[in-house]
């Protein structure tokens, strides 16, 4: 992960225009919406290139924002489970998974519920080179990964989740144009179980928009992370 030296997001830099772009996507296919994308780190075009090699990060591997040593102690001090029989049993939904190894770490950890998804099919096919350092024999039935779209996630996901842990993914939703974070925060709300915690890291998304997807009706803040230094860490709990 890298901030430059205002200690800004890695996102936050491509805010605003996509003249700096000059790299020749044109064998991938992106999305139907990526015109109306707010800059190129909102364009499905941009990540299918990124985990092809040719984006402004690490195909192989890049951990969003966080490690695990900031993702580990939230889970610890907000949703416990610290049995391995807990943690085993523990559903996680880790939504644009793209290259980031923190299924990889979670599953080292212990937490063998997992699901992950991304857009863009070059990520799902990251993530499975990266499970593959997983000790020989691991058991991976429970590991479910799939290609999706945060707006409209499957239907029979409905409350399935004891844990959403999202790092920079609902920064790029936003980014990519509007009323799409909005959609996506709805649908973690209702794949979420009532009373289920989603873990936020987010630098981009405007405070009042991200108040307004996660309302106090359907959601308790748990931890705000308006003031942290560099991108914030929000612990919230479904009603």
């Amino acid at each position: 992960m890298y901030y430059d030296a205002a200690g800004n997001s890695p996102l936050r830099q491509f805010t605003t225009s996509s003249s700096e772009f000059d790299k020749d996507y044109s064998r991938f296919q992106g999305d139907e919406n990526d015109a109306e994308a707010r800059s190129e780190f909102g364009t499905k075009t941009y990540w299918d290139a990124m985990y092809e090699g040719m984006g402004d990060f690490s195909a192989d591997e890049y951990s969003w924002y966080y490690g695990f040593e900031v993702i580990k102690p939230l889970l610890e001090d907000y949703v416990g489970s610290s049995s391995a029989a807990e943690k085993s049993q523990l559903s996680i939904l880790i939504p644009g998974c793209g290259n980031d190894p923190l299924l990889l770490d979670l599953y080292n950890a212990g937490y063998h519920c997992l699901s992950a998804f991304d857009y863009s099919s070059f990520a799902i096919d990251r993530q499975q080179e990266l499970l593959e350092y997983l000790p020989m024999g691991s058991a991976l039935d429970k590991v479910d990964l799939r290609v999706e779209d945060a707006r409209s996630l499957p239907k029979e996901w409905e409350e399935s989740f004891d844990v959403i842990i999202e790092k920079g993914a609902l920064d790029a939703i936003y980014l990519s144009g509007d009323g799409n974070f909005e959609d996506s925060a709805k649908e973690f709300s209702r794949v979420v179980k009532k009373g289920g915690i989603c873990i936020s890291c987010s630098g981009v998304v405007p405070e009042a928009l991200r108040r307004e997807g996660f309302g106090t009706d359907d959601w308790e803040w748990l931890r705000d992370g308006s003031d942290d230094l560099k991108a914030g860490c929000f612990v919230l709990k479904r009603r």
